[in-house]
């Protein structure tokens, strides 16, 4: 596999590695190390998106949106010509979460639940697009663990148990 391709593929799961983990850490004494990460897993999704556009599509949007709907209608066969659009907006979604959190770490944790779970889902339904749509078979096992484990985490702390996290 050309270096290009490995870094398109690799910068994406490390951007929903920095997700999931910052998911797992949010209601945890490590709240400061999630932000980190769901910071970082936000950058590395800005450098995936211009290495995808970079290597793949010769920085041609057109060319890149097309793609996009094609691979989208071959596995799920819905026929939606907007996903680059939408990917754009999630880039979006994500830099105003981190620009929150670090200017207003105290109203971005109070803010209500409506506009948590929306971004909650906003970023589990673009993860599980990503992690099923764009990956080849087998390792789809990998997307699927990695948002599993962001519902357990999601799960434990509406029961006021959060995971487990080691102090250091």
């Amino acid at each position: 596999m050309p270096i290009g391709e490995l870094l398109v593929r690799a910068t994406a799961w490390l951007g929903l590695l920095g997700w999931a983990a910052a998911e797992w850490m949010k209601a945890t004494p490590a709240a400061r190390a999630a932000r980190a990460a769901f910071t970082a897993g936000g950058l590395v999704m800005l450098a995936h998106t211009a290495l995808a556009l970079h290597v793949r599509y010769g920085w041609s949007h057109e060319a890149a949106a097309l793609e996009t709907a094609r691979q989208t209608r071959a596995v799920t066969g819905l026929a939606f010509d907007h996903g680059l659009l939408v990917n754009e907006v999630f880039l979006v979604v994500w830099l105003v979460e981190a620009l929150w959190w670090w200017r207003d770490a105290r109203g971005y944790r109070a803010r209500g639940r409506a506009l948590e779970w929306a971004a909650r889902a906003f970023f589990f339904m673009m993860f599980a697009s990503g992690a099923f749509v764009f990956v080849p078979g087998p390792m789809r096992v990998l997307g699927l663990t990695a948002l599993v484990a962001v519902l357990a985490a999601w799960y434990r702390a509406a029961k006021g148990e959060p995971p487990e996290v080691a102090h250091g």
